[in-house]
């Protein structure tokens, strides 16, 4: 089902993504997810390609872990001629500080590697 927004000129399709596999692309315009002094805010700079709009970064909190998620809006389809993608770093901020909490990825459930700033 494709969706439409005001702030996309194009109607697109939500797809979630993994925040490893965005790692392990060995891309060198992505780079780690760093966890900033504050303790509560999570960093990590992705590409996107063309026919995608630039990716949400999602966070969930429990007392015992947070886990990460790339929201994609995918508007490819037929007649549609995409563009040049591009590079960003997306910033999601915590409710409460990450403390000893794990890190995972929402879709593999893997611990997610960080670093503190």
């Amino acid at each position: 089902m494709r969706e439409h927004d005001p702030a996309y000129p194009l109607p697109f399709k939500r797809q979630n993504a993994s925040v490893l596999r965005r790692i392990a692309l060995a891309d060198p315009s992505t780079k780690n997810i760093t966890v900033a002094a504050d303790d509560r805010t999570i960093s990590m700079e992705v590409s996107w390609s063309g026919c995608d709009y630039k990716p949400d970064l999602v966070a969930r909190e429990t007392a015992d872990h947070v886990t990460l998620l790339l929201r994609r809006r995918d508007a490819s389809g037929p007649d549609i001629g995409c563009e040049d993608g591009g590079i960003a770093e997306l910033t999601v901020v915590l409710h409460h500080p990450l403390g000893t909490r794990t890190l995972t990825d929402t879709l593999t459930g893997e611990t997610v590697p960080h670093t503190h700033a």
